[in-house]
């Protein structure tokens, strides 16, 4: 006997999108078990269906004399009237009647027939909505209970967690929405659930494939989206051709493009910057808005590193409840540390190369100080009161000396006394000499001492040439 179920295998093909080989497939299935239910077995059952889904069953006997078991043999006499050349020991295809099977057996056929059409009705909605993982979909609030928004997505619905809502965002029903698939799930039963997010860096990734040419067509490239919704999102993007700058790219003239991905998010703040294969280059662009003065890597094992910068960026760098830290954690999985310039010199991260400078210059002149013939306690008072040349030591005066921090006048004598026998002063034109306050020749020039600053001064001169106060000369 046979089947015609061309036009039930067209409509389910047609109407529920279902493979019609498929259809075919559960159909055989269902009548096996039904023979196997009646029979007890399948062994000897052969179904055959042509092109046009008419289906054919066969018992599979062999020909006997006489006392025929039924299910697997047939007497000669019975199978000379199906084919008059039988002959004893020949196998013969005798077709089978799905009506011989008994009516519970149909019946259970039935419902194996609906059960298992029902099964890949879903399984194909299923596989169907699994392809769209992922995808960015347009779809309608239809209803909002307990937090959790029911969105029309035409032949299905898509459910929006609370979790998935940006917190700043305010849904109405009957609102266009746009959403990404972030999971489609299928239960036990079958039962197939679309879940929806627009909190996800999945979500923002469609929005500039949609809107950037150069992302989608894979010109610049996104190397990683972190995202805090509904406060910032960052996206480090590179591209492997030199001439195209990958920010500018999707920035666009004057903003225009990221603008446009800012108002779908209702204002959240978008970082575009540059990835490098550099970890501090990366750091340091990561940190945006922040100015970063440095970047030190302080465990490369570990991925940890410090980033410092001016006082007045140090607020731009942690950002709000710290979120721009952690979003520059996450987008270059290191460890990173925020210190200010001043946190870092105290902590010896860093340098002062001023204060270096200047010390190294002390340093240098105490040289010629620290090699002089006089006593420690006397060389270390000069260097206190920053006398560190011979040039300095020999313009002192006693007067001088004796207002120096530390010095009294005993120690003054001592290094007046040093200097004067040590030293031996070469006047030349425009130099001045020390004398004593009554005048002293030397070099056949009477050198006197103003009586302001104490400089040497001449006879002929009407003006210091140290403090600059006007002198004069009287006889007695």
């Amino acid at each position: 006997m046979t089947l015609d179920l061309t036009e039930q295998v067209k409509e389910l093909h047609h109407e529920k999108g279902i493979s019609e080989e498929l259809i075919i497939k559960t159909i055989e299935q269902a009548l096996r078990k039904a023979y196997e239910k009646y029979y007890g077995t399948t062994e000897n059952l052969e179904i055959r269906y042509d092109d046009e889904f008419i289906i054919s069953m066969f018992s599979i006997k062999e020909v006997v004399k006489e006392d025929a078991d039924d299910l697997f043999e047939i007497d000669l006499a019975d199978a000379k009237k199906i084919n008059k050349d039988a002959e004893i020991g020949d196998t013969m295809k005798i077709p089978c009647n799905p009506e011989e099977f008994g009516r519970i057996a149909i019946h259970s056929a039935k419902q194996i027939i609906l059960q298992k059409l029902k099964e890949i009705q879903k399984n194909s909605v299923f596989s169907d909505l699994k392809s769209k993982q992922g995808e960015l979909i347009i779809g309608y609030i239809q209803r909002i209970k307990n937090d959790t928004i029911y969105i029309d997505l035409g032949s299905y619905e898509g459910v929006l967690p609370k979790k998935n809502q940006a917190d700043h965002e305010n849904y109405q029903v009957g609102e266009r929405l746009k959403t990404v698939v972030q999971e489609v799930r299928q239960n036990k039963q079958g039962n197939v659930s679309v879940v929806l997010s627009r909190t996800s860096p999945e979500f923002v990734k469609k929005l500039i494939e949609l809107e950037i040419p150069e992302i989608y067509d894979k010109t610049v490239q996104i190397f990683k989206i972190v995202r805090e919704a509904g406060y910032r999102t960052k996206i480090a993007v590179y591209s492997n051709k030199e001439e195209i700058d990958p920010v500018g790219a999707c920035v666009g003239q004057k903003g225009a493009r990221i603008q446009n991905i800012i108002k779908e998010l209702e204002g959240e703040k978008i970082d575009i910057l540059n990835y490098s294969s550099d970890p501090k280059e990366f750091i340091e662009n990561a940190l945006i808005p922040a100015q970063v003065e440095r970047i030190m890597i302080t465990d490369e094992t570990k991925k940890k590193a410090v980033a410092i910068v001016d006082d007045s960026q140090l607020s731009f760098a942690i950002g709000k409840r710290g979120l721009n830290i952690k979003l520059a954690n996450r987008l270059t999985d290191w460890e990173i540390d925020i210190k200010t310039l001043s946190q870092a010199l105290e902590l010896n991260l860093i340098e002062d190369h001023k204060e270096q400078a200047e010390q190294l210059f002390k340093e240098l002149d105490a040289n010629e100080i620290l090699s002089l013939d006089i006593s420690s306690d006397i060389k270390d008072l000069l260097i206190k009161n920053n006398i560190g040349t011979l040039e300095q030591l020999i313009d002192l005066t006693l007067e001088k000396i004796q207002k120096l921090d530390g010095f009294d006048n005993d120690k003054a004598e001592k290094l007046k006394k040093y200097i004067d026998e040590n030293f031996e002063i070469v006047v030349e034109e425009g130099d001045t000499e020390e004398v004593t306050e009554d005048g002293e020749e030397q070099n056949g020039i009477i050198y006197y001492q103003c009586p302001n600053c104490g400089s040497n001064i001449t006879e002929d001169e009407t003006q210091c040439p140290n403090c600059g106060v006007e002198i004069a000369f009287e006889e007695e």
